[in-house]
């Protein structure tokens, strides 16, 4: 149907309770509506299908690894191996911020791997009550119990971040692209890197502006 369609960008609207979504660039994307987190995966499938962008966390479980090779130049326009240490958004680093950016990594790594770990665990609890063909009431009463956790983690996690000494600059900080070590994302913080409602960041509104420009100039 959609081929009968004129578009620019293609949205699939998947109506399920369950946390999920994946963006092509130049093709569509897609995103569950009946969670919490509806708002943002709306927007970060866009920026996957629309502009291009990388993902970048890289604490999360995904389906697949070592998905960016850290010795070659990832083409997405948000992360980069600093190959030469240059980094692809050079125009637009904050003034006197070294390059890569040492920020507070270790710390953060620690909040959420903790977290991963017992997501891990309410997902495996989720499932074996699924399993065993428990009530209703009961499954929803488990799935609550992750929401709120999660979003309390998702709070945690900004509070983290925006006490950086580098909230609002433009850097290199290691951890993008599912990779701990060796690719990097310009801020400290982004719409594809922690969940919420924030803004793109520098990087990815510039590539998402770009693309809009080659649609109507």
């Amino acid at each position: 149907m959609a081929s009968h369609i004129p578009y620019d960008a293609l949205m699939i609207m998947v109506n399920h309770s369950r946390y999920g979504g994946g963006g092509i660039y130049n093709l569509f994307s897609t995103f569950t509506t009946d969670n919490q987190w509806h708002e943002y995966l709306f927007l970060h499938e866009f920026g996957h299908s629309f502009a291009g962008l990388a993902d970048e966390y890289y604490t999360s479980d995904v389906a697949y690894n070592e998905f960016f090779h850290i010795d070659v130049e990832p083409v997405e326009p948000n992360i980069t191996a600093l190959i030469n240490n240059e980094a692809k958004w050079e125009k637009i680093l904050s003034e006197g911020i070294e390059i890569p950016t040492l920020w507070e990594k270790e710390l953060f790594d620690s909040l959420d791997l903790k977290w991963q770990a017992e997501r891990q665990a309410l997902n495996d609890k989720i499932a074996e009550l699924k399993k065993n063909k428990v009530s209703e009431s009961e499954i929803f009463k488990a799935q609550e119990e992750y929401n709120l956790k999660d979003k309390e983690h998702s709070v945690d996690v900004d509070k983290f971040l925006h006490n950086s000494k580098y909230w609002g600059r433009v850097g290199a900080f290691e951890g993008a692209g599912y990779e701990s070590k060796g690719l990097f994302r310009p801020m400290i913080d982004c719409l594809m890197f922690s969940k919420g409602n924030k803004p793109f960041c520098k990087a990815c509104e510039n590539a998402i502006i770009r693309m809009m420009k080659s649609y109507i100039e």
